[in-house]
């Protein structure tokens, strides 16, 4: 089945989990929040939301820095 993940067509298998999705990605879960048409999935529940055709992901990865 065919997903968006930030913007760009991406194949899965049918129903895969958020968080293997993910992980098939190579994402590490502490350093990423996820959003799914819309809607932020908090990380706990990253295991139960089974992936459907045409969902939207936006992942959004977290950088460490600093000033000066």
């Amino acid at each position: 089945m065919e997903i968006m993940l930030n913007g760009e067509k991406v194949t899965c298998e049918e129903g895969v989990s958020l968080e293997n999705l993910l992980l098939q990605m190579q994402y590490d879960k502490r350093q990423i929040a996820a959003e799914v048409n819309g809607i932020i999935i908090p990380k706990e529940e990253y295991g139960e939301y089974i992936m459907k055709p045409g969902d939207e992901i936006e992942v959004v990865t977290f950088m460490g820095g600093g000033c000066c």
